[in-house]
């Protein structure tokens, strides 16, 4: 009796630390990205992306890693705050702390769209000078080189009628990202979305890279296999982190930060993702 109390005592602490380190040990994932579009001057161009913080407070230990990466350009894909549970100081304040690194293009995500504190969110986003590209367009110029960086709200808000709430979505997604590419100048594009189970309506648009978060990276991932459970894919989801390329269309999907309903990462470390640009030399 006395070894299995023993025993009982001792998985309870070692699970318990296990997911501590699981949901706050944050790791940075680095991508390179090629494309014949970007000038040789992108060269080495980082961009760091940042989603799905859902109001989780690190401590500042971010900060450091952040300063640590320099980035040149922040991009953050959707749910700074958790609508269940919003603070909007703790978003705030984690931006503040960043926002000297480099320049911020921001997106909402649904928990963004839901909240009813996402007005004073955005105006304290902008306070700061942060790019909300909620359904804009704005040009980059970089080394005297011009890209394209647009956002699309989150459609969280969408009456359906009773219609399928993905059907709704991707109607949404099809009017919104065929307005911001009409208003496009730019040959190259970047798309912040929060919805990474559009890529269909991306790649249709020839977006040329997106970023994307909501999936939490299937929250629990079996080691092999992937991510078990996404909002709005399912079971077993396709696109839960990575670089994922169809056609001539690249999304990146980052893991995320926080957590939202549930409450735990299990093999799903909390994560910064890094994506290096790099124009491609054509042989001729």
């Amino acid at each position: 009796m006395k070894t299995n109390i023993l025993f009982i005592i001792f998985f309870v602490i070692a699970m318990t630390i296990f997911l501590m380190w699981q949901n706050n040990s944050v790791v940075v994932s680095k991508y390179e990205y090629r494309n014949s579009k970007l000038s040789i001057n992108f060269n080495g161009f980082k961009i760091l992306q940042i989603s799905d913080l859902h109001n989780k407070d690190f401590r500042g230990k971010l900060y450091d890693v952040i300063e640590g990466i320099n980035p040149d350009m922040i991009v953050i894909t959707g749910d700074l705050i958790d609508r269940r549970r919003t603070r909007v100081d703790i978003a705030v304040d984690f931006v503040r702390h960043i926002v000297n690194v480099a320049p911020i293009y921001y997106v909402s995500g649904n928990h963004e769209q839901l909240s009813t504190s996402y007005d004073k969110l955005k105006e304290e986003l902008i306070k700061l000078g942060v790019n909300v590209l909620d359904n804009e367009y704005l040009i980059y110029n970089h080394s005297g080189e011009r890209i394209g960086i647009m956002g699309m709200a989150d459609p969280a808000l969408i009456y359906t009628e009773g219609n399928n709430f993905n059907d709704a979505n991707r109607v949404y997604a099809q009017g919104s990202i065929k307005e911001l590419c009409e208003s496009s100048s730019t040959e190259f594009n970047i798309l912040l979305s929060h919805r990474p189970e559009l890529i269909d309506v991306y790649k249709d648009a020839d977006i040329d890279l997106i970023f994307s978060g909501h999936a939490h990276g299937g929250q629990i991932r079996i080691p092999f296999i992937g991510g078990i459970l996404s909002p709005n894919q399912g079971f077993f989801p396709k696109y839960t982190e990575g670089m994922i390329t169809e056609d001539n269309t690249t999304m990146i999907v980052s893991r995320g930060l926080g957590n939202s309903l549930f409450p735990f990462r299990i093999f799903n470390r909390p994560e910064l993702v890094v994506v290096e640009l790099n124009g491609e030399v054509i042989k001729h």
